[in-house]
């Protein structure tokens, strides 16, 4: 085959065009993989006004990669009643991490809230950056950020409205 033919470059083209439909297919993602985690609480102590027109308490997520690839996760300002528990429900696909804060029910239904932290060692984060969306529904906020999983690295935010 002479290299002026048209048969030549031809076949070339549809090389070059295999080789770039190859190169910017898109992989399947991974199954959604799902675990639950309830918080550990700790009163601080404090009531929560009870008055509608006080400003809401500021409330903070924490992040911590430890060397294991573990991360522990902290939490403060969540207003609960007595005997309330809540539970992380996180979902993760690929490096996307979906964490919902959810409330538990309580036997205790006309007790003052009080504020308490919240604390958990999360074992499921891929060990890698990773998207993560937070979302509280104990305090109606959210935060999303990045998250490198490298031992040392710390994360603090406070959630929005």
């Amino acid at each position: 085959m002479d290299i002026n033919s048209v048969e030549f470059y031809t076949i070339a083209l549809l090389v070059a065009v295999a080789l770039i439909a190859l190169l910017m297919r898109q992989r399947e993602p991974e199954a959604a993989r799902t675990h639950i985690v309830p918080l550990d609480l700790e009163p601080t102590g404090e009531e929560v006004p009870r008055d509608d027109n006080a400003t809401p308490r500021p409330t903070h997520l924490r992040l911590t990669a430890l060397a294991d690839g573990k991360v522990a996760l902290e939490r403060d300002a969540l207003p609960l009643r007595a005997q309330e528990t809540v539970n992380l429900v996180a979902t993760v696909i690929d490096d996307k991490v979906t964490i919902e804060e959810k409330k538990g029910m309580t036997a205790v239904f006309n007790s003052q809230e009080h504020y308490y932290n919240g604390s958990q060692t999360l074992t499921f984060l891929p060990f890698e950056k990773v998207y993560i969306r937070y979302e509280s529904q104990v305090t109606g906020r959210w935060a999303k950020f990045a998250f490198l999983n490298r031992e040392g690295n710390s994360y603090e935010r406070e959630l929005t409205i």
